[in-house]
């Protein structure tokens, strides 16, 4: 898990609505905006993609757990929103897919 202060509030929201660069894929749609503040990342989970709350929370959890071994590697000052699109399979989807984004909207040195 991201520690708190990696962790976008919720008064941070209004900035990725406004002018934010959108990347998607099979498992993720990233929303980011670079901002002269320290990077802060978040995922959510649609009920639409998943009903039940236990669910969505285990996938969010895994999201911050996997990010957490790329954040040497990403772009300081960019606030991140990973949306899922759909359940994924397991950890090793999760990664493919992350690696994936991270490397097409470029927030990866």
């Amino acid at each position: 898990m991201l520690p708190k202060n990696r962790r976008i509030p919720r008064k941070m929201f209004p900035f990725l609505s406004n002018g934010a660069k959108t990347f998607k894929n099979k498992l993720f749609l990233l929303r980011f905006v670079l901002k002269e503040r320290p990077s802060h990342f978040c995922f959510s989970i649609s009920k639409k993609v998943a009903r039940n709350a236990v669910t969505r929370n285990k996938m969010r959890r895994a999201g911050y757990r996997l990010l957490k071994k790329y954040l040497s590697e990403i772009k300081p000052e960019v606030i991140a929103l990973f949306s899922y699109r759909v359940i994924p399979k397991d950890d090793e989807e999760i990664i493919k897919n992350l690696e994936s984004i991270l490397k097409d909207s470029k927030l990866t040195k």
